[in-house]
């Protein structure tokens, strides 16, 4: 095929994601409840807007993890030197969130406020601060290498 056939191919599709997206959104701001009544509430969570969007939420979900392990093994099979770096930098994250795991936290039901119908295990909560701890060190790490990077290079000559 075609390299510029591909490319239009692949904008139309990108286009016709996000305009499907955008209409499940103004869908589900058109028909969102204008009261606080519950039957209203329950109405418009079981309504067909609110399903479309959902529905096209888990579907660009799936695809996208099943357009990334398909990627990932195409990688594996023709660059494995660098898709092998790439594991190892899955793994230390896998550490680090695991470190931060076996750490805990302090974070109660209580403490943050949730509503009794809706509390968690510790476990989940436990797990949930180790994620948000691991995205957020990802991210210092990430802005500190963007930041002093150029003159750790210029270091090591």
């Amino acid at each position: 095929m075609d390299s510029k056939k591909l490319n239009m191919i692949l904008t139309i599709l990108k286009v016709g994601l996000v305009a499907l997206g955008v209409i499940a959104f103004l869908l589900i701001l058109v028909n969102s409840p204008s009261s606080d009544e519950v039957k209203d509430i329950e109405s418009f969570r079981d309504g067909s807007s609110m399903g479309f969007a959902v529905s096209y939420t888990g579907f660009i979900l799936f695809a996208g993890i099943g357009l990334i392990l398909v990627f990932f093994i195409q990688s594996l099979v023709t660059n494995t030197k660098k898709t092998v770096k790439s594991i190892l930098g899955l793994i230390a994250a896998l550490l680090v969130f695991l470190v931060f795991y076996l750490i805990g936290t302090s974070d109660t039901n209580e403490m943050l406020a949730i509503k009794e119908e809706q509390y968690v295990s510790d476990g989940t909560l436990a797990q949930i601060t180790a994620g948000l701890y691991t995205v957020l060190l990802g991210v210092v790490v990430g802005f500190l290498l963007a930041i002093f990077g150029p003159f750790m290079g210029k270091y090591r000559k």
